[in-house]
């Protein structure tokens, strides 16, 4: 069956089944006679073709579920016996948010590529949430998360605190403050993330819990976006430090310290399954990982 479920999945990746056939290198016909294979051994109709491409039946929905995890657990007992034949190769893959995979990890990655050069690693991005969804159905490694993981089914390294700041622009009337309060952030301007996302839901859960309701100007999903509005001195915002903090030591922005919000910040986790094999090149980066971070950890407290 699990033939039959790798071509399940990549017809719903790619939204049709023609596609899905040339991925596979398949005909057309070819794909259509697995998957009515499949829906006659399950006994239902997973798929429904449209003038769009195909959608899953509700059943088609749940057992979808099952199949990602099935062959990506069918792919990872390839790769623990291609370790076992040639155990300086392999791939890694990490999941983790845009944030980190623009500051935190990409240090991590070099270093780890210096040190094994004959694995490969791949990155998938996405939110805390989505990032874990791919550890658990075997679709990574490991997942570099910014919230509190509660999946007993993981195990959590805490890696550091990523302190927020108040970022502003140079020239702006706070710019040559050390720090800022709570309070004042009333009085600001505030350029943000979209609703939704999770550290504006922390954010605002402070504030409001603070009674502080500043005026948000402008949304983002993009922290380059919003680094760019600050520079430009259109409103302030409150970033982790880890974004800005090669800003702040090139003068590109000014980072100030909440005084009053001492704890505001995410801790940065790694979190990998608790069942299954360990590979090697995921036991050598977790290790690599809490040796580089623990050091950034310990600079940033010197910094802040």
């Amino acid at each position: 069956m699990l033939h039959l479920l790798e071509t399940l999945c990549a017809v719903v990746s790619a939204g049709s089944l023609n596609k899905a056939a040339e991925t596979l290198h398949l005909t057309q016909p070819a794909v259509t006679k697995q998957i009515r294979s499949l829906e006659q051994d399950l006994s239902v109709q997973l798929l429904v073709r449209g003038p769009q491409g195909v959608t899953l039946t509700p059943v088609g929905q749940q057992i979808y579920h099952y199949a990602r995890r099935a062959v990506a657990a069918a792919r990872a007992c390839r790769r623990v016996a291609e370790e076992w034949n040639a155990p300086d190769r392999g791939r890694l893959v990490v999941a983790a948010g845009l944030t980190l995979t623009l500051f935190t990890l990409p240090p991590v990655i070099a270093e780890f590529r210096r040190r094994q050069p004959r694995v490969q690693v791949e990155v998938r991005t996405g939110g805390s949430q989505e990032s874990v969804g791919h550890l658990l159905n075997y679709e990574a490694d490991l997942a570099m998360v910014t919230s509190p993981v509660s999946q007993p089914d993981v195990q959590v390294a805490p890696l550091f605190q990523d302190l927020l700041v108040l970022a502003a622009a140079p020239g702006h009337p706070l710019a040559d403050h050390s720090a800022v309060t709570v309070t004042d952030l009333a009085q600001q301007t505030l350029i943000s993330f979209t609703r939704g996302s999770g550290l504006r839901q922390y954010v605002d859960q402070v504030l409001e819990a603070r009674g502080v309701a500043p005026q948000v100007v402008m949304e983002f999903n993009s922290i380059e976006a919003i680094k760019t509005m600050v520079a430009l001195n259109l409103g302030v915002a409150l970033l982790p430090w880890s974004a800005v903090r090669e800003d702040a030591l090139h003068e590109r922005l000014a980072a100030l310290r909440v005084t009053d919000w001492p704890d505001a910040g995410r801790t940065i986790s790694l979190v990998w399954r608790r069942d299954g094999y360990q590979t090697a090149p995921m036991r050598q980066f977790r290790t690599l990982a809490l040796e580089l971070l623990s050091q950034e950890r310990a600079e940033k407290e010197g910094e802040h």
